[in-house]
């Protein structure tokens, strides 16, 4: 009988809510959003003739289940290129602080750049 106690214990904890997100995780969660937005909007600009190419295939062949093997390889090729492109740029964002552009401030010694 004490099974019972601590199976309805253990049920009562899994449907607790998640801890809530710290800032960190939310910054994160925001920067990873943004990255694949601008990653889909690339890859539609740039795969846009692609999309003709797909209406073309279904007038002529007609809409089916069956997808020819070009175009699943294209829209699989299209995943691949947008989550890198995300990839990159949350990588790119994380790593710019610390390659901040230079200023004008004259280097140690050295004398201040032209304007």
């Amino acid at each position: 009988m004490t099974v019972r106690p601590l199976l309805v214990l253990l049920l009562l904890g899994a449907c607790a809510a998640p801890p809530p997100q710290t800032a960190a995780q939310r910054e994160t969660r925001a920067l990873t959003d943004a990255c694949r937005t601008e990653a889909d909007r690339v890859v539609r600009y740039r795969d846009r003739g692609q999309t003709m190419r797909h209406d073309d295939y279904n007038a002529r062949i007609g809409t089916t289940d069956y997808l020819g093997p070009q175009v699943i390889t294209d829209q699989i090729a299209q995943v691949y290129d947008r989550d890198r492109i995300a990839a990159e740029c949350v990588r790119g964002s994380r790593e710019a602080p610390a390659t901040a552009a230079p200023t004008g401030a004259p280097a140690p010694g050295g004398r201040a750049p032209r304007r």
